[in-house]
Parts: structure tokens; sequence; C-alpha cells
């Protein structure tokens, strides 16, 4: 079963956040709470707590540096009616942030999100990108490819499309340790997903094509078998 905290001092915001948690899935258990103080003196271990930024006494920053000292598996998602927040919420690691109103489109992907992440293998690597939309934690495995233009990067993943602002090269860096190759100026590739090679055209197993350059076909196809050769050695990782 899973177990969700919702802390927010205005009662409306608490009734309107635990509905749409129980339209998502009604088995879910929720705890409210009205304050950072009620929160922390009576907490338990959750999966998620959604947690107001601008309460009275302990505000949801405060109150999310503390719960950082007795749990930080916890997925803090904070709700806010600021988007000038944001920074703060990074600041103790939160997984997601919300505008209020909150909306059930917005409260379903950050759910699936919070779940997904919690149900990925321990040795799988999960990593944290910060989209246009907010925090994505994605395991590396289920990332296809990423596509620089119009000076965004373009995330695709099995289940999901994500956009951030940042450049393409900065991307291979970090992803290059995780099975990743850059096959053109534009693009990095996990290899894991690569189906086919013909020619300049890299052919992924769900179905897209990815430019190879002509440039970079002899050491990215080298790369490829180096890549393949470990797989088949039960190398880890990749």
């Amino acid at each position: 079963m899973y177990k969700i905290a919702v802390c927010d001092d205005e009662e409306p915001v608490i009734s309107q956040v635990q509905k749409l948690i129980l339209e998502w899935n009604p088995e879910t258990e929720v705890s409210c709470f009205s304050s950072g103080e009620e929160l922390l003196q009576d907490y338990r271990p959750y999966h998620a707590v959604f947690l107001d930024i601008d309460m009275k006494g302990m505000n949801g920053i405060e109150t999310g540096k503390a719960l950082r000292k007795i749990d930080w598996e916890v997925k803090i998602v904070y709700l806010t009616a600021y988007r000038d927040y944001a920074a703060g919420a990074f600041s103790v690691h939160a997984f997601q942030y919300l505008l209020k109103p909150v909306n059930q489109k917005s409260m379903i992907t950050t759910l699936e999100e919070i779940f997904r992440h919690l149900k990925a293998p321990r040795d799988s690597v999960v990593l944290d990108f910060r989209t246009v939309d907010g925090v994505a934690c994605l395991p590396a495995e289920e990332i296809y490819y990423f596509e620089y233009s119009n000076r965004r990067v373009h995330i695709v993943t099995r289940a999901e499309e994500y956009f951030m602002v940042s450049r393409i090269g900065d991307v291979y860096e970090r992803m290059k340790g995780h099975g990743f190759s850059m096959p053109h100026k534009s693009f990095v590739v996990n290899m894991q997903h690569v189906k086919n090679v013909k020619g300049s055209q890299i052919f992924l197993d769900n179905g897209i094509e990815i430019p190879l350059s002509q440039k970079k076909q002899k050491l990215w196809k080298q790369a490829l078998m180096d890549y393949l050769s470990k797989k088949l050695e039960g190398g880890r990782n990749l």
C-alpha cells in the first residue's frame, strides 16, 4: 500500500490534494497535517510527502530540511502558489513542485513519476533531470535518446517525453558512463536500445531512426562493438 502525507495550513488545499491522490489510487493511505511541526512530531515513514512551502510557523523549506535529517528516501513534493519558490525547493532535494491550485494532470504525472522511481530495481541507475516542467527521475535504461533542437534537449523515454535547457555536450558527458554514445552532434543515444545500423542510420528498438554522422561512423561503430562485447561478458551498468 502506498503511504503519502499531505501537509498544508489551508484545509481546502489538503482536501483537494487528498481527493486527487485517492482518485489516482483509492487504496492509498493518506495522512493529513496542518503544520510542519505536527508532521514532524507524528512522522512515520512515507513514500511521499506533499508539503506546502508558505505555512505559518515552520515553513515548508524548514520542514523539508528537518525531514531530510530523519528520512533521506522520502519524495518531497512542494505545493506553492509562487514559481519563485522553486529554487528553495531544490535546496532540500525536492522531487517536484506543483503550483496551486493543483490540477489532476500534474498530480497524476507526479505520482506516476514517484512510484516508477520507487519500483526501479535496486541496481538500476536512476538520474535526476531538471526539465521545463520540474524534476524528472528517470532510470537510465528507460531513456532511448536525447536530441538537441531549438536550444533545448528533448528526452525520449519508454513512457514519457521531456524537455530541458542544456547543452547536448553536457548531456553526453553525464551519460557516457551509463552506456550512452554520441553518434551525431545533436543526439545522445542509449546503446542498449540500438537494434540495427545501416549506413548512416541507427535503428532503435522502438522504431525510431537516429542519424549517424559520417565523420563519427568508424569510431561509433567500434564503440557499439565494445559495448556489445562487454554486455556479452556480463558487464554491469550497461
